[in-house]
């Protein structure tokens, strides 16, 4: 039997692969990825993107990405 990947471990692979190759793209999935996950994964989704990507990019090219509080 496969086990199924999280909606979090979805985007995070997904945000990985389109990080470096379009930042309006990968823009557009991050927030897609905030309004889909429940609070906890949001801040795992969080964590992930301080470690793993925004260290790639340059000081200029990094993005805030603004969460809205429901």
């Amino acid at each position: 039997m496969r086990s199924q990947k999280t909606l979090l471990d979805y985007y995070q692979e997904l945000l990985d692969k389109i990080s470096l190759a379009d930042a309006r793209v990968f823009r557009k999935e991050l927030r897609k990825a905030f309004r889909r996950l429940v609070p906890e994964e949001r801040e795992q989704l969080k964590q992930w993107f301080r470690s793993a990507c925004v260290c790639k990019l340059p000081q200029e090219e990094r993005i805030t990405v603004p969460v809205r509080r429901s």
